[in-house]
C-alpha cells in the first residue's frame, strides 16, 4: 500500500510537471495528449497477461461506459494543462486535488461511508483553499494575466472530481484481477479514438500536421499517465482501506510535491493568498485523512 501510494504520488506530480515543461519544449498539447492515450492504452495492453490479449469479453458492456470515460478523460487532460500553463502547476494542483470533494460525497452516497465532523470540516475548508491558490499573484512576470481564465480552476475542480469518481466506480463495478489490464486500456483507447478524430479534423480542416516533437511529448506523458491511473487503482484495491482515505492521502502528497516544484523549478510566485490557500488544503486534507483504517 504505502509503496504503491508513493508511485501514485510521484506520477500525479509528473504529469504536472510535464504539462508546464510543453511550453518550454514548444509541443502541441493537444496532439500530445492524443499520442499520450494511445501510448498509455497500448501500456496497458503490454501489461496485461498473454493469455487476456485474446479475452476482450472480459470487458463486457464496459466499452460503453469507456467512451464516455474517455470523453471526460481527455477533456479534463487539456483543461488540466491549460491551467498549468496559464496559472501555474501549483494552482493546476490544488484545483485538481482539492476535487477530491466529490468522490469523497460519492462514496458517502453511492458505498454509504461515514459522513462524521472530520470529514465535513475538510470538505469545508477545501473550497476557499482553491479559490485562494486560483487568484493571481501580482508578482507574477512575463504572465499577462486574462482574469476569464480564472474559470480553468473551477472546470478542472469539477472535471478531476469527476474522473476521480468514475475510477472508483469503475474500480467497484468493473474492474477485478482478470480484466484489471484490459479494462484500464478500454478506457485509453477510447479517449485516444476520440483525439483521433481532433486530430484528423485539424489535419483536413486546419492543415496542421503531428510533429515529431509532440509524439516525443505524448510518449513520455502517456506512461507516466498510465503508471498514475495504474497505482491509484493498486491503492484503492488494497485490503481495508477507504476511497476517501486513499483520494486523501494521494492529494495531499500530490499538493506538497507540485506546489513546491512551482517554485523551485518554474520559479513561480507565492503570495500571502497562495500561502494561505495551500496551508487551507493540506489542513482540510490532514482533517479528511486523519481516521485511517
Amino acid at each position: 500500500m504505502v509503496l504503491y501510494l508513493l508511485l501514485s504520488i510521484l506520477s500525479a506530480a509528473c504529469l504536472l510537471i510535464i504539462f508546464r515543461y510543453f511550453v518550454f519544449w514548444k509541443i502541441d498539447t493537444m496532439h500530445a495528449i492524443i499520442v499520450n492515450y494511445w501510448t498509455a492504452a497500448t501500456f496497458s495492453f503490454m501489461t496485461s497477461p498473454v493469455e487476456n490479449g485474446s479475452k476482450l469479453y472480459l470487458i463486457g458492456d464496459f466499452w460503453y461506459v469507456s467512451l464516455l470515460i474517455g470523453l471526460l478523460f481527455i477533456v479534463v487532460f487539456f483543461i488540466t494543462a491549460k491551467t498549468t500553463q496559464k496559472i501555474g502547476v501549483g494552482v493546476a494542483s490544488v484545483a485538481s486535488k482539492m476535487s477530491m470533494v466529490l468522490p469523497i460525497g460519492a462514496g458517502i452516497w453511492l458505498y454509504q461511508e461515514s459522513l462524521d465532523l472530520q470529514k465535513s470540516i475538510g470538505i469545508l475548508l477545501a473550497i476557499p483553499a482553491v479559490i485562494l491558490t486560483s487568484k493571481p499573484s501580482r508578482q507574477q512576470e512575463g504572465v499577462s494575466f486574462d482574469y476569464r481564465n480564472l474559470g480553468l480552476p473551477v472546470l478542472l475542480f469539477v472535471g478531476a472530481g469527476l474522473v476521480d469518481t468514475c475510477i472508483k466506480y469503475i474500480q467497484h463495478h468493473y474492474m477485478n484481477d482478470d480484466n484489471r489490464q484490459l479494462v484500464i486500456m478500454s478506457i485509453f483507447a477510447s479517449a485516444g479514438l476520440i483525439g483521433l478524430f481532433k486530430l484528423l479534423f485539424e489535419v483536413i480542416v486546419h492543415k496542421k500536421h503531428l510533429s515529431l516533437r509532440s509524439i516525443g511529448g505524448g510518449l513520455l506523458l502517456g506512461s507516466t499517465n498510465y503508471f498514475s491511473l495504474y497505482f491509484l487503482l493498486k491503492c484503492l484495491e488494497s485490503p481495508g482501506t477507504e476511497s476517501s482515505t486513499v483520494f486523501a492521502l494521494v492529494n495531499i502528497g500530490v499538493v506538497i510535491t507540485s506546489f513546491i516544484t512551482g517554485l523551485v523549478l518554474f520559479k513561480e510566485p507565492s503570495d500571502r493568498n497562495k500561502i494561505i490557500g495551500l496551508m487551507l488544503s493540506v489542513i482540510a486534507i490532514l482533517v479528511l485523512s486523519v481516521q485511517l483504517n
